[in-house]
């Protein structure tokens, strides 16, 4: 008797595409999309959706709702693209580097047209903001010097207000409304915006506390009102690297390094800031490693250099201008300063005291006459010649007092 031939034959499955949603045929248990192109599709949605999470729990954007709340509307991101999105969080890391990431606050993000202008208000683009010492920025207030980017008040629309007071977390999701959520996740991904280390930090916690134990029930209750420090030191208890300290490394940038970096940035748009940065560069970079940590800049010409960069013209502080190449101008290699036009004085030695001879007139007369005697009607067998130039200069250097 002969056994039956096993059953090779597969079973059709006919499910819906997790992407399209078309229904197709397949023999495999596990295929889930109808065409390569569909899994590519969803992939890419999957990135999308985790960076546009990554986004809406990162400082930067917080940042941005703060603005936001601050001119009372979302139009003042109108007009964003994904490069612009990079450029103005380059502008907010400008920031937070020069804070040394919140050790002082001795700078801030300024507008150069401002948020509240008569009939405008200024846009929250790169091209329109300066990282500056907060002091200046504080002293400047609402002035407008021109340059910049507006909207008309005009233009506004009450949908796209932002109430004082408002939810930051809802603000920030009716940006990424405003924008686009494709350009959040590609600005996202270019500039590796990251969540906030907060919310890392506290997302962690809730996945590992256990609200079943008591201690770790009473962590759970208090995490909202503990400080970052604070949930941190927590996380690394419960990891049992409570010995472990992590310091980030900062670096401190003068007001000038900070002014400088914004006057290239700004140059690009405005090319008559590059004899600004001519100047200086032209008397600063030949003594960067002798000026290091000093003040480059005094008060008056980092005003000037704070007023062009918010929009005053070059002219308008060309005397500032003059002055700094005055005071360079007379600035040795060394690093020594010197007053312009102060002479120059050589130290002599005093001539060595010998004894001279006076002889009285009379004596002095007979032996001029008898060397006259001597020599009237003789011929003299040759003429007197002068040594050469280079032993006279021998000669002479020698009789000098030079040291």
């Amino acid at each position: 008797m002969k056994s039956a031939a096993p059953n090779t034959t597969k079973t059709v499955r006919r499910p819906r595409c997790k992407h399209c949603s078309k229904q197709f045929r397949t023999t495999s248990i596990k295929k889930v999309y109808c065409t390569t192109q569909c899994q590519k599709e969803a992939t890419k949605k999957k990135r999308r959706v985790s960076r546009v999470d990554r986004a809406t729990h990162s400082a930067f954007l917080y940042h941005l709702s703060y603005e936001c709340e601050r001119a009372g509307t979302l139009q003042i991101l109108t007009g964003h693209t994904v490069e612009s999105l990079v450029a103005l969080y380059d502008v907010y890391k400008l920031k937070l580097k020069a804070n040394r990431y919140g050790e002082t606050k001795d700078y801030e993000i300024s507008h150069i047209h401002p948020v509240q202008g008569h009939n405008t208000i200024g846009l929250y683009h790169a091209p329109n903001l300066v990282v500056v010492p907060t002091k200046l920025n504080r002293a400047h207030g609402a002035t407008h010097y021109g340059h910049g980017l507006s909207i008309n008040r005009n233009t506004l629309v009450s949908k796209h207000s932002v109430e004082k007071g408002a939810s930051r977390k809802q603000t920030v999701q009716r940006i990424i409304a405003f924008l686009g959520a494709d350009v959040v996740a590609e600005a996202v991904k270019i500039a590796k915006i990251q969540p906030t280390q907060r919310h890392k930090v506290l997302s962690w916690l809730h996945d590992h506390l256990d609200a079943t134990v008591p201690e770790q029930r009473s962590y759970l209750d208090a995490l909202d009102s503990m400080s970052g420090k604070a949930l941190s030191a927590l996380k690394a208890k419960l990891e049992g690297k409570e010995g472990d300290e992590f310091q980030l490394k900062t670096t401190t940038l003068t007001p000038f390094n900070v002014l400088f970096l914004e006057l290239e940035r700004h140059a690009q748009h405005r090319p008559e800031l590059t004899e600004v940065l001519d100047v200086i560069c032209a008397r600063v970079d030949p003594f960067v490693a002798t000026f290091t940590g000093r003040a480059i800049l005094n008060e008056e010409e980092l005003q000037a250099v704070f007023d062009v960069l918010h929009g005053k013209s070059v002219e308008a502080i060309r005397d500032v201008l003059t002055e700094f190449v005055e005071r360079y101008t007379s600035t040795m290699d060394n690093g020594e300063r010197i007053p312009p036009y102060k002479p120059i004085v050589f130290k002599a030695q005093r001539p060595a005291r010998g004894v001279a001879t006076v002889q009285s007139p009379v004596s002095v007369a007979a032996d001029a006459r008898s060397f006259a005697d001597c020599l009237d009607g003789e011929e003299l067998d040759a003429v007197p010649v002068l040594p050469p130039l280079s032993e006279l200069y021998q000669m002479v250097d020698q009789l000098l007092p030079w040291e």
